[in-house]
């Protein structure tokens, strides 16, 4: 009985280190998006009769499940776009687009009419391309997905346009959210007790802490480079910085 007591506990022990540092790793990388808060929409080119794009502004922010839908109506010379923006000018940075359509599952041939070209400041920068293999992420279920791609230039704003395809025949096509992903690079190497951090981070004048498996903080300190010594013992932890801009980063580190 004492034994199976035990067991339970470093189980439950266990499952509550992983779930720690899942949370970890999502304050790392999660907070990191810069979703789009603001948009445009409307109708382009000579005639498009019952075009039209639903519930636009729900494309914008970081709530991922609802959707603007913009439907295709008689596109004779023209189509339809949704401009998302963002709140700065950014580069190298990953450009992430959730996308999905009613019920019908998405290819590289359903969407064969959707175009995607960054914007900086409302201008195009001239990279209009359409959807191919490369671009196209597929999500749990087949109607939904995501367009990413590193874009070249420096830009603020992602140009969705709909110009046909099988897409106009019904059912429309949504836009869930718009995302830029800093590419964030937080690398960690511990060797007799001394913890180096490199990566494309600014570390200097940030604050740091170790947190133990059991959720105690057992060191925090400012770092005046981009080494520290952590004065604790060999295991595993989760490391907090915070930069002197206020962003937080989150690592789970091995000390040996």
């Amino acid at each position: 009985m004492k034994f199976n007591l035990l067991l339970r506990d470093k189980l439950s022990f266990q499952s509550a280190l992983i779930a720690f540092c899942l949370f970890s790793t999502h304050l790392l990388f999660g907070q990191d998006r810069i979703y789009a808060h603001a948009q445009s929409s409307g109708v382009f080119g000579v005639a498009c009769l019952g075009c039209r794009v639903d519930n636009p502004l729900n494309a914008v922010g970081g709530n991922e499940d609802d959707y603007s839908t913009m439907v295709l109506g008689t596109a004779l010379l023209g189509g339809i776009q949704q401009t998302l923006i963002f709140p700065d000018l950014r580069a190298d940075t990953r450009l992430v687009v959730g996308i999905g359509t009613d019920n019908i599952p998405l290819s590289v041939q359903l969407l064969s009419g959707v175009t995607l070209e960054t914007m900086n400041g409302g201008t195009s920068n001239e990279d209009r391309r359409t959807i191919d293999i490369s671009l196209l992420k597929l999500g749990a279920t087949p109607n939904r997905g995501t367009v990413e791609f590193k874009p070249t230039k420096p830009y603020d704003g992602i140009r969705i346009g709909l110009t046909g395809g099988v897409l106009s025949l019904g059912g429309g096509f949504r836009i869930y959210y718009a995302y830029q992903d800093p590419l964030i690079h937080l690398l960690v190497h511990s060797q007799n007790g001394q913890i180096t951090i490199n990566g494309n981070i600014d570390v200097e004048g940030s604050e740091i802490s170790l947190t133990n498996v059991s959720g105690k903080e057992v060191h925090r300190s400012k770092l005046r480079n981009n080494t520290f010594d952590s004065n604790q013992p060999e295991g595993v932890y989760i490391m907090k910085l915070q930069t002197k801009e206020g962003k937080i980063y989150s690592k789970k580190i091995l000390i040996k």
